[in-house]
């Protein structure tokens, strides 16, 4: 059982460990979107809503979740789409959540910005720091 785990530790390391647990958490995201009603949530992503509605953005978290995961089985250099689908559910968020602060729409949404685009920037900075290495 050891060697097995010490063999999945060479082949994914931290870059393939990251992309793997924001894809869980993207799909169990969007379950949330899909099975649960929150308020400011709508009220923030109202632009989104208007081009689809908020299950089926929960959808698309899910996607890019399973992107996420099987991105993260890959080796470095052939994965760098997976950090792209797993930046875009949280980037879109983001320009949403400030689309409703700047028009006043939902006032309140500019507080959440910064959470939204704090997720793009780490998962960007793993994506460049990692590239080409496994483990560090």
């Amino acid at each position: 059982m050891r060697a097995a785990s010490a063999r999945a530790w060479r082949h994914l390391g931290w870059r393939g460990l990251a992309l793997a647990g924001i894809g869980s958490c993207w799909i169990v995201y969007g379950l949330g979107l899909i099975l649960t009603t929150r308020g400011s949530i709508t009220s923030g992503t109202a632009p989104l809503i208007r081009i689809m509605c908020i299950q089926a953005w929960g959808g698309v978290w899910i996607a890019a979740g399973v992107l996420g995961i099987i991105a993260g089985t890959l080796r470095p250099g052939r994965d760098m789409w997976g950090f792209a689908a797993v930046c875009l559910p949280p980037a879109y968020w983001a320009l949403s959540f400030t689309a409703t602060a700047a028009t006043g729409a939902y006032e309140v949404a500019w507080a959440a910005v910064p959470i939204y685009a704090a997720i793009v920037l780490l998962i960007a900075i793993v994506a460049v720091l990692s590239r080409g290495r496994t483990h560090g």
